[in-house]
């Protein structure tokens, strides 16, 4: 098969890349990119070790002149997340990416590209195999299934690593380098609910929410984006002000790690305030519009008559419960980091609201680069639930990667950006999930950690893309540092 990145430059990092995007290696489905891996640590005689979780460790002697330097541990996961545009055909588990050069970039027009990532990936065996790198001994450790919730590096044995020092390729901005990344729990509160009919003077209607920009919870949480399960609720309590009415149904948000999106209500009211609902939808859709007019433009609310299969609704004490605990539910920022201008270091999410037979489900995102913020939140949500007489459940708990402003990987990889490039390198938090929050949790001792990368752009899209230009000048950088470690 020709080769599409065949003579660009850095050679050594887009053969291994392009072998990459050849490979199925969706999230679960690891088999041929580990077997690849063992193949490439055969051929350079690397030892190597797999685990049951499809893990990877490739072991690079130093080269010369760095053999009594500390060992560096270089981490990047090998599974990719896997989408294509609806009209497109093809088979993630067996049909290669098709790339395409695109002026500076390495496109994959109609999938995913999987640079989140496999850029990662390639740019460790770059360094590995490169004749013209220099670097102490590497413990390469690819990690499976990162998209899904990282359980392979909760696998990972890391008692078996010798580094004390860990540079994670997961990062997506050429000279930004993440320093600290947040944690905290996701939390499922189940709310006991009794049923009850409501008479025929009551007719339903639903409300419906749709059209927001939406977004990762962490990520975009600065943006200030609506929340449709938050909005929502603040219909159902403006009418709940106006008048006596009863909840029947109630769903929005498909995943607890995204801002919701939509958002729908099906109540039963008073047909003769018919009209005062739809002015009360009116009045509060005009609010939101003005509240979220520089971000919101394509908001859309609706309210209508429907044909109701039940009329089945909460009884009044079910619903009062239901409605304080969205109320008093935080949601949004709940602090900036106080070291780094602009980082936000903790905010929680309501990602997911919906009935089920006995039960209102309430999933909610905790975030923080502080393990005690994130565990304030948290308390906070016990409390309220325990004031609704419900139930939590801790669905995930990714541990936080705290920031060390004395950290000296952090200090030389600035030091080394700066006088390459004569320009300071950004130096952020991630308000997200990395894998060097569990490496952290699994290494008694402390590890001085960085997470760098070059500029990949519509990441988990179709239409993905790395620019050529970004990798060139990471990798020139990232070859002088390891000169340095």
């Amino acid at each position: 098969m020709k080769r599409i990145l065949e003579n660009i430059e850095p050679c050594y990092v887009f053969r291994y890349f392009e072998d990459l995007t050849r490979i199925p290696r969706g999230s679960g489905n690891e088999d041929m990119v580990c077997e690849y891996l063992i193949k490439f640590a055969k051929d350079h005689e690397f030892t190597y070790y797999k685990d049951d979780m499809k893990n990877v460790l490739i072991n690079v002697p130093a080269t010369p002149g760095y053999e009594n330097h500390p060992v560096i541990i270089l981490q990047a996961h090998t599974d990719m997340v896997c989408e294509k545009n609806e009209e497109t055909i093809h088979d993630f588990t067996k049909d290669p990416i098709k790339i395409e050069i695109e002026g500076d970039k390495v496109i994959a027009k109609e999938t995913t590209l999987g640079a989140d990532d496999g850029m990662g990936i390639a740019l460790a065996m770059a360094l590995a195999t490169d004749p013209e790198a220099a670097h102490p001994a590497l413990e390469i450790v690819c990690t499976s299934d990162e998209e899904r919730g990282m359980s392979g590096v909760e696998f990972f044995d890391a008692s078996v690593l010798k580094g004390r020092t860990l540079i994670n390729l997961d990062a997506d901005d050429e000279g930004v380098f993440v320093v600290g990344c947040a944690g905290g729990p996701v939390i499922r509160t189940e709310i006991p609910v009794v049923w009850e009919n409501v008479t025929d003077e009551f007719i339903p209607l639903q409300i419906k929410i749709a059209g927001l920009k939406g977004g990762h919870s962490g990520e975009d949480i600065h943006r200030g984006r609506g929340n449709s399960n938050i909005l929502l609720n603040r219909i159902l309590r403006r009418i709940e002000s106006a008048m006596h009415y009863y909840i029947s149904e109630v769903s929005g948000g498909l995943q607890y790690n995204a801002i919701p999106r939509e958002a729908e209500a099906t109540i039963f009211v008073p047909n003769k305030n018919l009209e005062e609902v739809l002015k009360i939808v009116n009045e509060m859709t005009a609010i939101f519009k003005n509240e979220y007019y520089l971000i919101e433009d394509d908001m859309k609310i609706s309210v209508e008559k429907v044909v109701a299969v039940s009329r089945r609704v909460l009884s009044k004490e079910s619903q009062k419960r239901f409605m304080n605990f969205i109320t008093f539910s935080e949601c949004g920022i709940t602090r900036m980091n106080l070291q780094l201008d602009g980082v936000v270091e903790s905010s929680v999410s309501v990602g997911v609201v919906r009935t089920e037979a006995d039960k209102l489900i309430v999933m909610t995102m905790t975030r923080s680069s502080m393990k005690s913020m994130y565990m304030e939140m948290y308390y906070k949500i016990v409390k309220l639930a325990q004031e609704v007489k419900g139930k939590i459940q801790i669905l995930n708990n990714c541990p936080e990667w705290e920031f060390n402003p004395k950290s000296e990987v952090k200090q030389l990889f600035e030091k080394t950006y700066e006088e390459i490039f004569d320009k300071k390198p950004k130096v952020t938090v991630l308000h997200a999930g990395l894998e060097c929050g569990i490496f952290a949790k699994k290494i008694p001792e402390y590890v001085d950690m960085i997470a760098v990368g070059p500029d990949i752009r519509d990441l988990h899209t179709p239409g993905e893309y790395v620019f050529i230009s970004s990798v060139q000048k990471f990798y020139k950088f990232f070859k002088e540092v390891f000169k340095r470690l």
